[in-house]
């Protein structure tokens, strides 16, 4: 269980980025990125943060047994909070994407915007296109996975006060294996980030 899931590891102020090696039977075997350095020792009591494909944000209360090079094994594993983020987790991102805007009457256009956040029911984009509530942009989008064809109803707008125009769109007839592509790719992008910070 857990997998090659992305793990971070807490005791007070100290934190700790890397991934679960194993875990099962109320044991979690934690492989830090760049080594545990004495981030952590033997007893202390931490919490395990893992961001799982299938099952969200997944909190572990246990103990520290043994501290290698890289490695942190922890017992006494207990779940404290499991948050199914699929619905709610977004992430920021700057992507450039093309594709085409489809009127109610089946007009098409091209258009070229920035996908500014996304989650895996919908988007904010940036553009210099006007669009209407009742348009469509249908166009793919490059996941880490795959690419995943998206087809996205354009809700609201809002003017950022300079040429560019952002619009919030929700995702329209989305098959249920893309929804889990694009939710796979929001938590290694938040994992990525998180990263990048800490580094």
């Amino acid at each position: 269980m857990h997998d090659l899931a992305h793990c971070t590891l807490e005791a007070g102020d100290r934190e700790l980025a890397g991934y679960v090696v194993t875990c099962a039977d109320g044991n979690l075997t934690f492989a830090a990125e760049r080594g545990v350095m004495g981030t952590f020792r033997t007893g202390d009591d931490v919490q395990a943060l893992v961001l799982d494909d299938v099952r969200g944000e997944v909190r572990y209360a246990g103990y520290v047994s043994q501290v290698g090079v890289t490695t942190v094994r922890i017992q006494g594993l207990e779940l404290t909070s499991m948050l199914q983020k699929r619905k709610v987790a977004r992430v920021n991102i700057a992507q450039l994407c093309t594709g085409v805007a489809v009127s109610p009457d089946g007009t098409t256009r091209d258009i070229s915007f920035v996908v500014v956040d996304i989650s895996a029911h919908g988007m904010r984009i940036s553009t210099t296109t006007e669009l209407t509530d009742d348009e469509r942009v249908v166009f793919e989008f490059p996941a880490t996975d795959r690419i995943v064809p998206l087809d996205a109803e354009v809700l609201r707008v809002q003017h950022t006060g300079n040429k560019l125009i952002q619009y919030g769109c929700r995702f329209v007839d989305l098959a249920e294996k893309d929804m889990d592509v694009l939710f796979r790719f929001v938590l290694q992008t938040q994992g990525s980030h998180r990263r990048n910070r800490l580094g």
